[in-house]
């Protein structure tokens, strides 16, 4: 269209220039050396501009023919880069809609050529992973890093994150392990590895990369405090002896202050404290919590934390029954301490009627061996429930065995 344009012009001036020589006789006289040349001033005006537009035309059509490579190369990328696009439109559509054979095929069909190959790629992997193909889920991810090394973050962290979701552990530990040492401090990273520790039980690996969980702007306090509270707590509760490093001391001592109410600490410390022989330590660590926040665990946990007067102890569970009524954890911890102070009738009372509000198993226990020491024949029959409630059965309601007509045993009330 604009060559036709140019096309028009020209004969347009043509036609003017025609007019004005008809109108003027004019001539022009061209001479070099000894050649001369002489013509109508109408007639050197047309030959100036069909020999420019001439020019023009050749030059032009030598552009083109010289950079039709070039634009034929460019012609076939947008080709292709129309073709990927639609490819991957498709493909996340059937992700989204949950084909995923489709969606990796559609994907991957033209990878090579899509505008955002790691997006292409990474989606790729997942369709592969929600396929149970693992092989050709690394494979997808092994091509994005090839091709877009720059990523590497990205790519780690996915492959990390797919094979948690599997439950390749072992793998998705060694790939943590390399983005740390990629970027040891990338927020998400550190998240995803303080969960894999956990999965893996694996405290000690935990506690140690606190301080950099910590560290880290990007990760909630909240997070942070979850992770060290429950890390801290099983390595509490995994203590057996005084001298295990670290000690039990020295790991409350490292909480921080706001930690320290917590329930679940609270109980792993004193679990390790009573295992210790630390009862008096414990006691007082468990009276206090429990004032500050009401807590069945740790009320049931009481009446193993002997302290320096256990029959202040048993007045004091006491006087907690009067103020909040029957209820299992205190009736179990009553009669705790009454087998303490040797008061076996009452203690037997308060495990019965424990057993009656909510039948856990250590009541049975505490009852079952209370009865044993007693050589009364109930014993097994407390053991058996208690066994059959820890497995989740179903027992008789227990009803207290109405008194015999014989001599008991002198009991402590």
């Amino acid at each position: 269209m604009k060559y036709v344009a140019y096309l028009l012009l020209t004969l347009l001036a043509a036609v003017v220039v025609a007019g004005l020589a008809h109108v003027s006789n004019g001539y022009a006289l061209l001479a070099y050396g000894r050649t001369s040349l002489e013509m109508s001033l109408g007639t050197l005006l047309a030959l100036v501009l069909v020999t420019f537009f001439g020019l023009y035309l050749l030059t032009t059509l030598s552009v083109q023919l010289w950079t039709f490579p070039r634009r034929l190369r460019e012609a076939l990328a947008r080709k292709r880069e129309l073709r990927a696009r639609r490819a991957t439109t498709q493909g996340l559509i059937d992700f989204a809609e949950g084909r995923w054979a489709m969606s990796e095929k559609n994907l991957m069909r033209h990878a090579t050529d899509s505008e955002m190959p790691l997006i292409t790629y990474i989606a790729a992997a997942r369709a592969a992973q929600l396929q149970g193909e693992h092989e050709r889920r690394d494979s997808h991810l092994r091509r994005a890093f090839e091709e877009i090394p720059e990523a590497h973050v990205a790519v780690l962290l996915t492959q990390a994150e797919l094979q948690i979701a599997h439950k390749q552990h072992e793998q998705a530990l060694a790939t943590l392990r390399r983005l740390q040492e990629v970027d040891p401090d990338h927020a998400f990273g550190l998240k995803l590895l303080a969960n894999l520790y956990r999965k893996l039980g694996d405290w000690e690996a935990l506690r140690a990369l606190l301080p950099k969980l910590h560290d880290n702007p990007e990760l909630s306090r909240k997070d942070v405090d979850k992770f060290e509270s429950r890390a801290v707590a099983a390595l509490l509760d995994r203590l057996d002896a005084k001298h295990t490093k670290p000690s039990a001391a020295e790991l409350w001592d490292g909480l921080p202050r706001r930690l320290k109410n917590e329930p679940e600490l609270v109980r792993a410390y004193a679990r390790a404290l009573i295992r210790n022989g630390e009862g008096v330590k414990a006691e007082e660590l468990l009276r206090d919590a429990i004032k500050a926040s009401w807590d069945e665990e740790l009320m049931a946990l009481y009446g193993l934390a002997l302290g320096e007067d256990p029959k202040r102890q048993l007045a004091r569970v006491e006087d907690w029954l009067a103020e909040r009524g029957e209820n299992a954890a205190l009736l179990l911890t009553a009669g705790r301490l009454c087998v303490v102070a040797k008061l076996w009738g009452k203690a037997r009372g308060y495990f019965e009627a424990s057993i009656m509000l909510s039948g856990k198993p250590e009541a049975y226990e505490e009852l079952g061996k209370l009865l044993r020491q007693l050589d009364d024949p109930d014993a097994l029959r407390a053991y058996s429930d208690g066994l059959e409630v820890s497995l989740g059965r179903k027992v008789k309601a227990y009803k207290p065995p109405k008194p015999k007509p014989r001599r008991t045993r002198t009991s402590g009330y």
